[in-house]
């Protein structure tokens, strides 16, 4: 393509054709995140090996968060195409591996190939928003990323489901093909963006080291008190290791003069608080998203082994409040007042969830669920804001540190509603159970509660439900310390240059097309 100025050199068709390639990209790591659960019985089953299926699901986890920094960096550098291209282009490899694979080992494997492209999809997808449109055009578009995130939480569950009755399990993972191919086409035609015209050094020892240290604590928290005691040496094997990387990490990041991750970015009240907000924020929505349905199925008896249906509430809410609070935004000029009153309102409806009990009835499950989800409110907000806060070089690095945050709290958040749930469970489950009745097997199979009398099993459903009301209490605890942390957010007035615009006039006009 031929030589470009800056973002507001480019129409408004080429710039719809961008967004469209950013928005399928994020539709690609979406479904990806929900389509294959359906699918693990089905492929366990094949390959006949059940006890090997939590790698499948964590090697992705694992291996998409660790990275998900490093596009960031490396797209300020080489351009927004160039990365969101490579990105693209290993999540498909990963994918129509995948698809091949012939045992569980190998589907781990490939999985975590897969990861290593997934980590960048919705990175850049944001980032991508930055270059393109103005903060207060951004709001609008980014409420419409989180439309496609929270469409594809829906119906990632329901086309797998799809795919793997109708056809193979194996078409949940060649069916990116198609889609990813055609995200590269728009991406190439599309995102014709300028990039600084200098060279610069990789800090290949810092990106290493926060590969390993968060690996190491996804791993941790994924696998701690489920597949490890939290007291074994596997666990604590991983703690030690996850300090250390760390600790490296940061005197790596202090001595470097062009950090992976710049730590003076945290300097920046708004780059602050919003991470810090970012972690708790996924933390919740991750925690909740995998304990109602659990809910629903062991105590209020819901059949069907599709999270996706039984969630809609929540996830209506959960895009309504997105698509209203960016819209809202665009048009005030400002985001302090959405966030707040989205994380209120969440909070709400979190403690609401924690008053569920036997005798909760459909139509207020589905209303505690819908509030609840008004948390999406703050999504576009926040995102839009942390680029907000910094200047056009800037923003592939705290758009991929939003994400990173996001991943994170969400892998944390999990472990921790965990714990809660299986301490408070055991311990409830010893005081209402008489001695020689396996606590661990009840506590963990619904067919094993059936089998007990009926007085017993009222008092194991009374544990379990006092064993929801305190993680779903932890949700409240978490919203609301996101919500004193919101109230001390800056309420900047979002700018009138789009992220290549700022870095044009920054540069004086020394930028190349992501052609050259």
């Amino acid at each position: 393509m031929g030589e470009t100025g800056t973002a507001s050199s480019l129409s408004d068709r080429t710039k719809y054709v961008a967004f469209a390639g950013l928005g399928l990209s994020m539709l690609l790591g979406g479904l990806d995140q929900t389509i294959v659960a359906t699918a693990l019985p089905t492929i366990a089953s094949e390959f006949g090996s059940l006890d090997q299926l939590f790698w499948v699901v964590t090697a992705y986890l694992v291996t998409s968060t660790a990275v998900t920094p490093l596009y960031g960096k490396l797209s300020d550098i080489y351009g927004r195409r160039l990365l969101t291209q490579i990105a693209i282009v290993i999540f498909l490899v990963g994918s129509a591996l995948s698809g091949l694979s012939q045992s569980m080992v190998q589907l781990a494997l490939l999985r975590g190939l897969q990861g290593i492209g997934g980590g960048g999809l919705m990175a850049m997808a944001m980032a991508g928003i930055g270059d393109i449109f103005t903060p207060r055009e951004r709001g609008k578009y980014m409420s419409y990323l989180q439309l496609v995130n929270g469409s594809a939480l829906i119906g990632g569950p329901l086309l797998g489901g799809f795919l793997t009755d109708q056809f193979t399990w194996r078409w949940i993972f060649y069916i990116n093909i198609p889609l990813g191919i055609i995200a590269l086409a728009l991406i190439q035609i599309g995102l014709d963006v300028p990039v600084p015209n200098e060279s610069h050094r990789i800090d290949y020892e810092g990106a290493g080291l926060i590969v390993i240290a968060v690996s190491v604590l996804v791993a941790l928290t994924s696998w701690g008190g489920d597949q490890y005691a939290w007291g074994s040496w596997q666990i604590l094997g991983l703690a030690a290791v996850a300090v250390v990387g760390t600790v490296l990490f940061v005197v790596q990041e202090r001595r470097i003069e062009e950090p992976m991750i710049s730590l003076e970015l945290f300097r920046n009240r708004s780059v602050l608080l919003i991470t810090v907000l970012a972690v708790l924020i996924g933390g919740v929505l991750m925690g909740v998203v995998n304990y109602i349905p659990v809910f629903m199925r062991m105590v209020l008896g819901k059949g069907g082994t599709n999270t996706g249906l039984l969630l809609m509430p929540l996830f209506v809410g959960f895009i309504v409040s997105a698509m209203t609070g960016g819209q809202l935004m665009s048009r005030i000029g400002r985001y302090k007042f959405i966030t707040v009153a989205g994380l209120v309102v969440s909070l709400v409806g979190c403690y609401l969830l924690s008053t569920m009990g036997m005798d909760v009835s459909s139509l207020q499950t589905t209303l505690y669920m819908f509030v609840t989800g008004l948390m999406g409110m703050t999504l576009p907000t926040l995102s839009t804001a942390i680029q907000n806060a910094v200047s056009g070089d800037d923003i592939g690095e705290v758009s991929s540190l939003y994400s990173f945050g996001r991943n994170l709290g969400g892998a944390l958040g999990v472990s921790a509603f965990g714990i809660v749930f299986n301490r408070q469970l055991t311990a409830e489950l010893r005081d209402a159970l008489p001695n020689g009745v396996d606590v661990s097997a009840v506590s963990q199979s619904p067919q094993a509660i059936h089998q007990l009398s009926p007085q017993l099993q009222q008092q194991v459903m009374q544990a379990l439900v006092d064993s929801f009301h305190a993680v779903f209490l932890v949700g409240v605890g978490v919203l609301g310390v996101s919500l004193l942390v919101s109230l001390v957010l800056p309420n900047d007035e979002l700018k009138e240059e789009s992220g290549a615009e700022m870095r044009a006039a920054a540069d004086g006009g020394a930028v190349e097309d992501d052609d050259d």
